[in-house]
């Protein structure tokens, strides 16, 4: 596990973690990794959440690691994209963090959302075409309940006769076939 010395942390990413950390189950979070954005804003991560920014300086948003689909980083422009997930059907939420080098937070992101993951199958829906399901719980509280995700293969659309059902099956047995 990646750690941030106490005394590196800049008071602006302290204040706004421990504010945030306010509404955390624990109420406490240590910072695992931090890095400053090209904007000025930071973005940190602790066992059980990452900290986003917002549109203050002063401000972060809490997104529990269960809540990321996925994390992309693009050396080109210097941008890490950071999807979380959304309600089935809806577009993820992205969040584009301008930032000259991931470092020590990208291997963080990296590792907190694949421990995440608890099942992920796919199940064929139309041919080979089908949907991911997903299931997630916050990998600081291996006692927390398993949030679910569908994610469509492309070309298939949520709108389209009797998908949602046959997801919602899918989903069905994959929670019967694990007992959850």
């Amino acid at each position: 596990m990646l750690r941030l010395r106490r005394s590196s942390w800049p008071t602006e990413l302290t204040d706004a973690v421990r504010i945030a950390a306010r509404h955390s189950t624990s109420g406490k979070e240590e910072i695992l990794a931090a890095v400053q954005l090209t904007t000025g804003h930071w973005v940190a991560g602790t066992r059980a959440a990452v900290y986003l920014p917002t549109e203050s300086t002063t401000a972060v948003r809490r997104v529990g690691w269960e809540n990321i689909e996925r994390a992309s980083w693009n050396s080109d422009e210097s941008i890490l994209h950071v999807y979380e997930t959304t309600a089935f059907g809806t577009p993820l939420r992205a969040t584009d963090l301008p930032v000259d080098d991931p470092g020590r937070f990208g291997q963080l992101l990296r590792e907190r959302v694949d421990a995440s993951v608890v099942i992920q199958r796919h199940v064929p829906l139309a041919g080979k075409k089908g949907v991911r399901i997903v299931g997630r719980r916050n990998p600081a509280d291996t006692n927390a309940a398993i949030a679910w995700n569908f994610v469509l293969d492309k070309g298939l659309e949520p709108d389209q006769p009797g998908l949602l059902d046959r997801a919602e099956a899918a989903l069905a047995g994959v929670r019967d076939e694990f007992g959850v």
